[in-house]
């Protein structure tokens, strides 16, 4: 009989196990030690596995034990229209600036190792015709200073064409087509390279000034960049105005900053000495009286003008 009694409650055991229930240690539930949950049939106490939570996801894909939402994305400002750049820095005015470096035979720049900063001399003739065609009145820098300072307007779409560092093929190939087609420019002379290798003379500067077209400016004495100690800056900036004016050049006080870096040094010692503009290699086509010291450049290559939004 006591077989009998058992036998059933062996059976339940079994059944139970099945479905995931643990008979606690005995089948007595005065002799359950274990802390797990119970259920009781009978005399037959059974525990309850605890289901195991289920994981939060952004606790599985932390990075690391103090990781934090990231960041709201800033948005990208919006560019501040003409008018709102002519309100806060004016006034301003549209005046393509364009700068070129070498103008010459592209095939004689590549022997020479120069031909990243080679425009070729036929298509510069052609850039220089697409500004005539397009009705474009190229200035002299100082006309921008005017327009700044006392309000004189600036003619029908004024653009600025600059030349930088003072290669001799300036002399043989950009500046006898700019005379022939009647453009004026601006060349920017580092004036301790002159008479030098590769580099126009001072005699070529005179007679090319004398056509009354092409304004020379400041480029440093040494192409030395901007970013050295201010008694540097100093001596650069203030050898190669010495030297312009001895010669007759600059009047108008017109600088570019080799590389097109500037920095507060340079634009103190220039304003020290008069100076009225300086450009940078930042592009941008408007000017404004409010950074007449960092006044923007687009640099051209060998390609149409229409490719750079003229």
């Amino acid at each position: 009989m006591k077989l009998l009694t058992i036998i059933p409650k062996i059976l339940l055991t079994i059944a139970l196990a099945g479905l995931g229930f643990t008979p606690l240690l005995q089948f007595n539930k005065n002799t359950i030690t274990s802390p797990l949950s119970a259920v009781h049939f009978g005399q037959l106490t059974f525990a309850i596995p605890t289901p195991h939570p289920t994981p939060n996801p952004a606790i599985l894909f932390k990075k690391g034990p103090t990781s934090t939402p990231p960041p709201t994305p800033t948005p990208t400002p919006r560019p501040l229209t003409f008018d709102e750049m002519n309100a806060q820095w004016g006034p301003c005015a549209n005046v393509p600036t364009l700068f070129w470096h070498h103008v010459q035979d592209l095939g004689i720049a590549k022997q020479l190792g120069h031909a990243q900063l080679t425009v070729d001399v036929n298509i510069f003739r052609t850039q220089m015709q697409y500004i005539k065609d397009q009705g474009y009145t190229t200035i002299r820098p100082d006309q921008l200073t005017s327009f700044f300072d006392a309000g004189t307007p600036l003619p029908p779409k004024p653009i600025l064409l600059t030349f930088d560092d003072g290669y001799d093929d300036f002399g043989s190939d950009a500046a006898p087509i700019l005379h022939e087609l009647g453009l004026q420019a601006t060349a920017f002379i580092p004036t301790g390279l002159l008479n030098n290798p590769g580099y126009m003379s001072w005699d070529t500067l005179g007679n090319i000034a004398g056509w009354g077209i092409i304004y020379f400016a400041n480029h440093t004495w040494s192409h030395h960049s901007m970013s050295a100690a201010s008694a540097v800056d100093d001596q650069e900036i203030t050898t190669a105005d010495t030297q312009l004016t001895q010669h007759n050049l600059n009047p108008a006080k017109i600088f570019a900053y080799p590389y097109g870096t500037a920095n507060n040094n340079a634009i103190a010692i220039l304003a020290k000495l008069g100076y009225k503009l300086a450009f940078t290699t930042n592009p941008g086509s408007i000017q404004c009286k409010a950074h007449r010291f960092i006044l923007p450049r687009i640099r051209i290559g060998n390609a149409s003008l229409s490719r750079y939004g003229l």
